[in-house]
């Protein structure tokens, strides 16, 4: 019996290491040969130091925090702006029906986004167009839940099922330039420039390489998602994904980074804790029962 297994446990390692040797050549040949994407994305992983950031807790003293009831600070006479910036969208955490959306069109055009990103969106094409002497165009924004539901009915495989597509909340966006488009967006250096800086307007690369064992998507270098300030750096700097992020953020601790504070919070007895003394205080759901409290230093 000793003498099977250890035969047993000989022959799983001598076929682990072949597959080992003959699989590792084929992927490196086939991602150098065909896939500049995930080049891209390998050597970005491996040898791309991103600057180091460190979020700080705060203690606050309780008379320095109020105590506000939720229906107070999602309403407009509360100086708290409620936004939807933070929401977590997957197929774990799926879009609510009830959720309320405050879309605009973006310029003169038939796309939907959020109105909180039309600034930092401005500025993100601008800058992008200063940097890289490429126009970008934006493929694809909001999507009606009906839309979503055809798309995927079409194809399953380039889209998620309803409810469980960012482009439902205004946030998302697909870009390309000109003759560029999805995975081939990375190989312009428009694209490389969005991946490397789109962070400082507030943006992400919602799924990126190597993080589809936490996103459920893999990596799509088109795709970029508004989170807002800090959190865009945070998330960038860190090498994180939104999931990774939301949840190193512990429960009703405070934490302070480049001049902001920053709590996750779950409402008590219909209340959230805000910090006195604070400017351009934001608040936003997550997806996952919390909020996340964002505000400014004075």
């Amino acid at each position: 019996m000793e003498a099977r297994l250890k035969i047993s446990k000989f022959r799983f390692w001598k076929m682990a290491t072949f597959l080992v040797i003959t699989l590792i050549p084929m992927f490196i040949f086939y991602t150098v040969n065909y896939r500049d994407d995930w080049m891209f994305g390998l050597m970005d992983t491996l040898f791309h130091e991103r600057e180091s950031i460190q979020l700080e807790t705060l203690d606050y003293h309780s008379l320095d925090i109020e105590s506000i009831h939720l229906e107070e600070l999602l309403s407009h006479s509360s100086n708290v702006k409620a936004t939807n910036t933070l929401l977590l969208i997957n197929k774990k955490h799926k879009i609510d029906n009830e959720l309320v959306l405050n879309l605009i069109n973006f310029r003169d055009t038939s796309l939907l986004v959020d109105e909180d990103i039309i600034e930092d969106l401005e500025n993100l094409l601008h800058d992008v167009k200063q940097n890289a002497n490429e126009k970008v165009y934006i493929a694809s924004t909001y999507r009606t839940a009906e839309e979503q539901k055809r798309i995927y009915d079409e194809n399953p495989r380039i889209a998620t099922p309803v409810n469980t597509s960012e482009h439902q909340s205004g946030l998302a966006l697909d870009l390309y330039v000109s003759k560029k488009a999805q995975r081939e967006f990375i190989d312009t250096d428009a694209g490389k420039w969005i991946h490397h800086n789109s962070w400082k307007h507030g943006f992400i690369i919602r799924y990126p390489f190597l993080k589809k064992h936490i996103t459920g998507i893999g990596y799509e270098p088109w795709h970029i998602r508004y989170v807002g300030k800090p959190h865009a750096e945070i998330i960038y700097k860190k090498g994180w994904t939104l999931e990774e992020y939301i949840y190193s953020l512990e429960e009703d601790v405070f934490y302070t980074v480049n001049g902001y504070v920053i709590s996750r919070q779950c409402p008590r007895n219909g209340k959230l804790d805000i910090p006195k003394g604070l400017d351009d205080i934001q608040l936003s759901p997550d997806n996952t029962g919390f909020y996340i409290i964002t505000g400014k230093m004075k």
